[in-house]
């Protein structure tokens, strides 16, 4: 109702209730469109900045709150990597990379970036123990590079 006696949105009476919408030429309207795409904005950062890369991932994906789109100013934004085959975990190249993922992420939203690296040996370990992130990733994971998180983490036989 305070959007609508402001002018930003429109109500229509339908019944017992109301529908609303965007007024668009409300001054306003082009900054909440802007607003309401801050998500898609994210994971088209992030791909962008995984993509140019000097050692690309086997696979990156977003989970946890900012997937979901149920987080707040307080929460991470959690990013799971996995680091190629037979790339040491402490390789320079690799660690600047994530390092200035990590500082991106908290430049473009304020929020602190949760990674979670694992080689492609610890996926192995991951699909025989089934660890509850396992079942996240699974469910709600949005893949940001390599393959989705389902074909990933799924049981081998």
């Amino acid at each position: 109702r305070r959007l609508a006696a402001e002018g930003i949105a429109l109500a229509e009476e339908a019944g017992n209730a109301y529908l609303y919408t965007l007024n668009r030429e409300h001054l306003a309207a082009a900054a909440i469109e802007s607003l309401a795409a801050i998500r898609a904005e994210l994971k088209r950062r992030l791909r962008d900045e995984i993509t140019g890369w000097e050692i690309a991932p086997a696979h990156v994906s977003l989970f946890g709150s900012a997937a979901r789109g149920d987080g707040d100013a307080h929460s991470d934004i959690d990013i799971f990597l996995v680091r190629p085959d037979r790339l040491p975990e402490d390789d320079p190249v690799w660690r600047n990379q994530l390092a200035r993922l990590a500082e991106r992420i908290h430049a473009w939203t304020g929020n602190h970036a949760a990674l979670a690296e694992v080689s492609t040996a610890d996926l192995r370990r991951l699909r025989r123990e089934r660890p509850p992130i396992v079942d996240e990733l699974q469910r709600e994971a949005i893949t940001l590079a390599g393959p989705a998180p389902n074909e990933l983490l799924r049981a081998r036989r």
